[in-house]
């Protein structure tokens, strides 16, 4: 008699290596399982990019991300154009303490360097960033918030950024997850605007909570300004750098938002075009004589209209004199 087991939808079943749940479960996000498993699914296949995206649902440059992960973390190892099993895929629990401790005395010595590199690519694979947030209840905090904040998993370069401002720059995680907060309010959470924020607070030594709290407020009354004048000048592009120094020399100097639409008047007259340059001229000119206002600006050009009439009276009246006298001498 013969015998067959039916084990239902366990008939067509495939691997999944230990070490994806052991180690990277919590890390690796949603489209990095998905990716690795549509990969693990057609083992043996010709699989492309476009076809991993379609399949999917990921789009074609996360599928990138996510290969470049699971790469990074050893389970795969890429030969030309073909993906095999690594083989320090699974790792022992006495070499993975080692590993710890090479991480550990790696990011040790990056602090005490105080090497700040936060214009370079990402550096840091997932095994370390896995250790470092397994290892730190205020890391690990960071990244959860984060998810949070984004309403997905973090993609591998967030992870890094995270990991730079924390560990390369030296920013604690509360005040991090504070930079992270701002940079999403404002539109601009993206990997390199995070970390230009962060080399700024570096600089300037904002590395308290209190000092986040005052450098965040201040920010948000530039972003404010400069939102309003992209309306009264009627912007259509954004403010190049060069020109946001300048509107915030506007903002610092507290001219009045009436005085400033004058000032952008008499520059499409003088000018005839907008130039922020220009308007700063004029805008000088006027903060030499004390004037912040349009009210000010009108009582100054009284005050000068009245001051050339009686010039010109006074001149008026001697001319007068003059003549008189050149008569009488006759």
């Amino acid at each position: 008699m013969d015998y067959k087991i039916n084990l239902g939808a366990w008939n067509s079943v495939f691997a999944v290596p230990s070490a994806v749940v052991d180690n990277y479960i919590k890390l690796a996000g949603g489209n990095n399982l998905k990716v690795l498993l549509f990969v693990l699914r057609n083992a043996g296949e010709n699989i492309t990019v476009d076809e991993a995206s379609c399949k999917t649902g990921v789009n074609p440059d996360d599928v990138k991300d996510a290969l470049l992960f699971w790469e990074q973390t050893g389970i795969f190892a890429a030969r030309e154009n073909e993906i095999v099993p690594s083989e320090t895929a699974q790792v022992s629990a006495n070499k993975y303490e080692t590993e710890h401790e090479r991480i550990a005395s790696k990011l040790k010595k990056i602090e005490t360097e105080a090497k700040v590199q936060l214009e370079r690519e990402p550096r840091f694979n997932p095994k370390e960033i896995a250790q470092a947030v397994r290892g730190d209840e205020g890391m690990d905090f960071l990244f959860k918030e984060c998810e949070k904040i984004f309403g997905r998993p973090l993609k591998h370069n967030e992870q890094n950024s995270l990991m730079i401002i924390t560990e390369d720059v030296g920013i604690p995680a509360e005040c991090a997850l504070m930079l992270v907060e701002y940079c999403a309010s404002c539109g601009k959470a993206t990997p390199a605007y995070m970390r230009k924020i962060a080399k700024d607070w570096h600089e300037r030594e904002i590395l308290s909570i209190s000092q986040a709290e005052d450098e965040i407020k201040v920010l948000r009354e530039i972003n404010s300004f400069e939102g309003r004048m992209k309306r009264l000048l009627e912007m259509k592009r954004a403010f190049s750098e060069k020109e946001k120094i300048i509107i915030r020399r506007w903002s610092a100097s507290n001219y009045g938002e009436e005085l400033l639409f004058t000032a952008y008047q008499m520059t499409l007259d003088g000018a005839n075009e907008l130039s922020l340059p220009y308007m700063n001229k004029i805008l000088e000119n006027w903060d030499k004589d004390g004037i912040r206002s349009k009210e000010q600006l009108e009582e100054s050009q009284k005050n000068f209209k009245n001051n050339k009439q009686k010039a010109e009276d006074v001149k008026s009246s001697f001319d007068l004199e003059k003549i008189w006298q050149n008569i009488i001498e006759k």
